[in-house]
């Protein structure tokens, strides 16, 4: 949907109340036809040609994903106002096409608002620690919260989650800012790079493809990547990307998910199997790598990852090490 100059000075004229700096302003089609609004929750939007309980829904269905569930938001239909939470946001009068005002949230929610303030603290009116920061520094504390996120992912807690989340997200922002102001490379790259690999990878959902399943997605995906590197003259193992430096129970997990899209890969029927080559005079590395290794297959064969597994396991010895001791 479209719409004239003549009819968007008619929208905001009943807004005249309203302070309209930095207004977006978008049809009800396009925020139906998305999974994620195109707008930025920090400034308002105006949102036209609102009309039919499906528009409406689904128009609250892509809001509620970047907008809290408690947001006031108003259906202008014709000289009616009706102020609601965004959930519980309902279609205007039956033949009527409203429109929809969206005030700005209370605070910066946007990805350009943590973008922001990176960038000023790299500035010169910034902060001397943030200034100094580098790739090569950031590398332990990028492991560092990635280790954080997993505990919190561990314990299923989902406000820590978030925290976390946030922690990561700052150090990719930190990243791609040194890499700006080396003009090696921008954050719209990066969208951008992983937006068109994503898009390339599903054609199943971006293009005409069918698939039968996820072992066909998996399937897809390889062959996908392999013509890549083929168009791009690349000749690589197919175990190649699985980071050398990940912990040694979810290397070994990476490398059986990444050839089980290949090709079948044999798992031990039972734990016992895998530990059969154990005895007292055979527990060598070798033979105990083999059979970790074996025990990873075999997790994996029954839906369970085994490096969170003994992390979890990891936490509930520690759990029991630090419990006061009874007298």
């Amino acid at each position: 949907m479209t719409f004239t100059p003549k009819e968007l000075q008619a929208a905001l004229a009943g807004l005249a109340d309203t302070a309209l700096e930095s207004l977006q302003i978008v049809t009800a089609d396009q925020i139906a036809a998305q999974h994620y609004p195109h707008l930025d929750p920090a400034h308002p939007a105006l949102v036209i040609g609102l009309a039919g309980e499906t528009a409406a829904r689904q128009v609250r269905q892509t809001l509620l994903a970047a907008y809290p569930s408690d947001h006031l938001v108003t259906c202008i239909a014709g000289t009616d106002r009706t102020t609601c939470p965004l959930a519980e946001l309902d279609a205007p009068a039956e033949n009527a096409s409203g429109r929809l005002w969206i005030p700005p949230v209370s605070t910066p929610a946007a990805f350009t608002a943590l973008l922001d303030v990176v960038a000023h603290l790299r500035a010169a009116d910034g902060c001397p620690w943030d200034r100094e920061l580098t790739w090569a520094k950031l590398r332990s504390s990028l492991l560092e919260e990635s280790y954080e996120l997993l505990a919190a992912l561990d314990a299923d807690d989902a406000v820590k989650v978030a925290e976390e989340l946030g922690d990561l997200l700052l150090q990719i922002a930190m990243q791609a800012q040194i890499a700006s102001e080396e003009e090696l490379f921008r954050i719209p790259d990066v969208i951008q790079g992983i937006v068109s690999k994503l898009i390339r990878r599903h054609p199943h959902v971006f293009g005409d493809a069918q698939v039968s399943g996820a072992a066909e997605v998996l399937a897809n995906w390889e062959a996908i990547k392999r013509a890549e590197r083929e168009r791009n003259g690349e000749k690589r193992s197919p175990l190649s990307g699985v980071p050398a430096g990940l912990p040694a129970l979810a290397q070994a997990a990476a490398y059986i998910d990444r050839m089980s899209r290949l090709q079948t890969v044999a798992a031990p029927d039972t734990p016992s199997e895998a530990l059969a080559g154990l005895d007292a005079a055979s527990a060598t590395p070798e033979a105990i790598g083999d059979a970790l290794f074996g025990l990873v297959a075999w997790a994996r064969a029954h839906g369970v990852d085994a490096e969170s597994a003994l992390r979890e396991a990891n936490a509930r010895y520690a759990a029991r090490i630090d419990r006061p001791q009874e007298d």
